[in-house]
């Protein structure tokens, strides 16, 4: 029997270590050259279809409600289509101390926090992939919810007297954040390759 020579023989090979993750996977795919996690950071999440559409609409309603406040502000209370006598008097409500905290009208802040939400909650701002776009989602309509609170006080405690604009700028911010907020908890990761659909829809 012939008898291989050390020279033919195999040589013992290192142990092949565990295959590197390739490029690709989650988020950004697998790890950069730092080794840490590339994904997350410009991803883009979508949420129901119906939720950009949603906050449109009552960012737009509350642009509209607002303008009227504000142009009432700056002209007079007389031009609200609103009753002066009993419990709902807006007149009463937009003139008095509680309608310029600090001096800032509120009608000014109002106009400008719909507009601001307007153009984070269409359907550009959540195809946006920065993360700040949803912080500043979250925050505007946690702001405005806050405002809702002061001006309930306001009307309810204060002054015993409601007005049915603001009342209807209470019930928009409080379904834009609702929307919001489900609209953000429902979101999944868009799938580029599809045209941003949401990934394995």
């Amino acid at each position: 029997m012939a008898r291989v020579s050390s020279a033919t023989a195999p040589r013992n090979l290192p142990a092949a270590g565990p295959p590197r993750a390739a490029h690709g996977g989650p988020g950004h795919g697998g790890d950069d050259e730092g080794g840490w996690p590339s994904g997350g950071a410009g991803m883009r999440m979508v949420p129901p279809r119906w939720v950009p559409l949603t906050t449109t609409v009552l960012c737009v309603l509350a642009v509209a409600d607002a303008a009227y406040l504000t142009y009432a502000h700056y002209t007079s209370a007389s031009v609200l289509a609103c009753p002066t006598n009993g419990f709902v008097n807006c007149g009463l409500v937009t003139t008095s101390v509680y309608s310029h905290p600090l001096g800032i009208p509120v009608a000014d802040v109002g106009l400008l926090w719909a507009i601001g939400m307007l153009v984070i909650c269409s359907p550009w701002g959540w195809r946006q992939t920065s993360p700040w776009f949803g912080r500043l989602r979250i925050l505007g309509v946690v702001g405005g919810l806050l405002s809702v609170f002061y001006l309930l006080w306001a009307e309810l405690i204060k002054l015993h007297h409601l007005c049915e604009y603001c009342t209807v700028m209470h019930v928009l911010t409080v379904l834009l954040f609702l929307v919001i907020v489900f609209g953000t908890a429902l979101a999944v990761p868009a799938d580029d390759s599809s045209g941003g659909e949401p990934a394995g829809a």
